[in-house]
């Protein structure tokens, strides 16, 4: 294979100052780019990196030379790094990543001061072919930032590119005396560079225009059925089954959790004599179900005694592992199919995370042993199922290389896809405050009024949308597939995030699902059901607190539930398509088949320069709406109004009659507020 290790762009803020030499005027700040190229470095590691290491802790240390071109004066300069991992255990460190790696440019020419210190994310193994330094998963990559020096004003961009194969990584981390001590990069596989380029001041987009907006619905010609199935969640809890069932949660993503209390007589697998134990997956179903909601599992982890994706496994091993998965594969769906009723599978949850030494051919592997199986279960019992895949979380970026290895490899082996599974969290690359990093994983550094850099001006909605699109076009290369198209992981961000608990979650979760349905996705899981009481500085994700009781975002979820009904058109004035960067009024309509009539209005500004996100009124982004319905098939209506704002959670907030066959209501919207409106025949 190629380089293994790839140090992807970073951007730290500094400012080239240059003087002809110490005490002469005062130096220039400088333009243009100044190139430089790694004639040779190394990366130490001590203690060592292994798979299965236990250290507490593991320093890594980085010394490069570079040679530079593009600015005069400068000749070069020596690089150096050093940060601490948590642990040096290989498993470990391909998910979690180091945090934070220091790094100083010592210049070698005529300039005053002669340094730059940055700080700036972590050092992950990210994917079978690369470590990113210093990048947890997104791309560029992201981390907090500081300068010394006359260098504040531009950033740097550095690139690395290592010389070890994978097979030199997987032999070092394998190697139970020293482990994997150090990285080479001498340039054998490609340039090591960093370049420093003039500074673009970015400014957080303005406020959407306050004006009046009208939205026009036309009830007499219903369209399509609205998209129910956009509601769903990830990981019903014991407690929550009440409160998914009254939104109508209709799908409920759940792990099969093979490594469960391994090693226990609990045990999800018992490696010495092959038999699984279905208790605990069959409570998790159990409340799926009695939530009302099909349930999608999610056929994973590896127990590691049949974890042939480990590196060093001679071949008879990873044939024995292949049929031993084979095998616990066929028993958990003979049994969740027959006695639990499950039919639809998952193969899989974002392997790019879980196997970074393999990368897309590792999971390719994995679907050709995995979908056999399940289809040879459901067809000794008779029945259909739907499987599918990747569960990627790579649609950030509307990157879809392995939604495209996926859907070719299925073609060329004939095998079932019956749908296609991505995640987005539209926050991404930017994310919210995580146990080891208080302050958020930053990549576009921080706004201007002293907010988190994850409060991001970048944050876009249409992410669902375009990923849809991107999917779909890659798709017509395979004309013999018809996958569902299933976002089953997604949320404002992933990390802790403190607008997700407020009216702006609300908002978000509207103007996504209008998204969603404009862009044709079949079905989404919103992750999570419930926030988690064992983390709460990391696990704010979930429609309900950590006490269960409901979040705004989830009164957002129930407006969509009451949508159900056929589409009525919708039409807005001035046109909002283009103003989803800044803000935007977006509303959805319906029928329902007794004549009741819903319009859902809502109000979502993706940043708010002030930090408020709509949780204290009036906003900067209030507008005045006014509703005017033509076409009611019925002489007479109550209309209420129920309201998700700053001081309103799914309060009624107006009651009063209407006369068809028109009728019109104003009123003043807030920023980040949602509101319902429904049109109930009185005769």
């Amino acid at each position: 294979m190629a380089a293994l290790f790839a140090l992807v762009s970073v951007l730290v803020p500094v400012s080239l100052a240059t003087a002809a030499d110490a005490g002469s005027a005062p130096p220039t700040v400088a333009s243009g780019t100044l190139s430089c190229s790694f004639s040779k470095g190394t990366l130490t590691v001590s203690p060592g990196l292994m798979f299965g290491g236990t250290a507490s802790s593991a320093t890594f240390t980085f010394a490069g030379k570079l040679g530079c071109s593009g600015y005069s004066g400068i000749k070069g300069g020596e690089f150096t790094a050093t940060g601490t991992s948590d642990s040096n255990n290989c498993s470990v460190l391909a998910s979690q990543g180091i945090p934070q790696m220091t790094g100083t440019i010592d210049w070698k020419g005529h300039y005053d001061p002669t340094g730059v210190v940055f700080s700036d994310g972590n050092f992950s193994i990210a994917s079978s072919v690369s470590i990113n330094l210093p990048s947890l998963g997104p791309n560029p990559p992201t981390g907090t930032t500081t300068v010394s020096g006359s260098f504040a004003d531009e950033p740097i961009a550095a690139t690395f590119i290592a010389d070890q194969s994978v097979a030199t990584f997987a032999d070092g981390c394998n190697n139970t005396t020293t482990g994997l001590t150090g990285f080479t990069f001498d340039g054998t596989n490609g340039a090591s560079t960093v370049e420093i380029s003039q500074q673009q001041t970015v400014n957080p987009p303005p406020p959407p225009p306050s004006g009046p907006v009208t939205v026009g619905v036309d009830a007499s010609s219903p369209g399509a059925t609205v998209n129910e199935d956009l509601v769903g969640v990830n990981h019903i809890t014991s407690g929550s089954q009440g409160a998914m069932a009254a939104i109508g949660a209709t799908w409920a993503r759940t792990d099969v959790s093979f490594e469960v209390d391994e090693g226990t007589s609990q045990a999800a697998y018992n490696c010495t004599t092959g038999i699984w134990n279905p208790s605990y997956l069959d409570g998790n179903v159990a409340l799926d179900q009695e939530a009302g909601a099909q349930v999608q599992l999610i056929v994973d982890y590896f127990p590691s005694c049949i974890d042939w994706q480990l590196p060093g496994l001679s071949a008879a091993t990873v044939k024995a592992d292949h049929k031993a998965w084979k095998n616990l594969v066929y028993q958990m769906a003979l049994h969740e199919i027959g006695a639990e009723g499950v039919r639809t599978f998952e193969v899989w949850n974002e392997p790019s995370f879980y196997m970074p030494l393999n990368g897309p051919n590792g999971y390719l592997a994995l679907y050709n042993l995995t979908v056999p199986a399940l289809e040879k279960a459901a067809a000794k019992l008779g029945v259909s199922i739907e499987v599918g895949g990747p569960g990627v979380d790579e649609l950030g970026q509307i990157d879809n290389t392995w939604i495209a290895a996926l859907a070719a490899d299925v073609v060329k082996r004939k095998l079932p896809l019956d749908f296609i599974s991505w995640h987005q969290y539209p926050n991404d690359p930017d994310e919210g405050p995580q146990a080891a990093y208080p302050n958020g994983i930053c990549d576009t550094g921080n706004p201007q009024g002293g907010q988190p850099c994850w409060y991001n001006p970048d944050l876009d909605i249409t992410l669902f949308s375009r990923g849809a699109a991107a999917v779909q076009s890659l798709l017509t290369e395979y004309p013999s597939l018809h996958p569902l198209l299933w976002v089953d992981e997604w949320g404002i961000d992933s990390g802790n995030d403190a607008r997700i608990n407020g009216p702006y979650g609300a908002a978000f979760v509207a103007a996504s699902l209008d998204d969603a349905q404009q862009g044709g996705i079949d079905r989404m899981s919103y992750y999570d059901a419930a926030d988690d009481p064992t983390d709460p500085t990391y696990s704010n994700f979930g429609l309900l607190n950590s006490s269960l009781e409901p979040k705004p975002l989830y009164y957002a979820f129930g407006m969509w539930n009451q949508l159900a009904g056929s589409l009525l058109p919708v039409t807005l004035d001035p046109d909002q398509s283009a103003s989803g960067p800044v803000g935007q009024i977006g509303s959805v309509a319906s029928v329902a088949p007794d004549g009741t009539v819903h319009v859902m209005v809502y109000n979502f500004a993706p940043y708010d320069a002030s930090g408020v996100y709509g949780t204290t009124d009036p906003t900067p982004f209030d507008h005045q709406v006014t509703v005017n319905l033509s076409g009611l098939g019925a002489s007479s209506y109550t209309m209420t109004r129920t309201l998700i704002d700053g001081e309103n959670t799914d309060a009624t907030v107006d009651t009063e009659p209407a006369t068809g066959p028109s009728a019109s209501f104003t009123f003043e919207l807030a920023g980040e507020g949602v509101t319902m409106l429904t049109f109930t025949p009185t005769s």
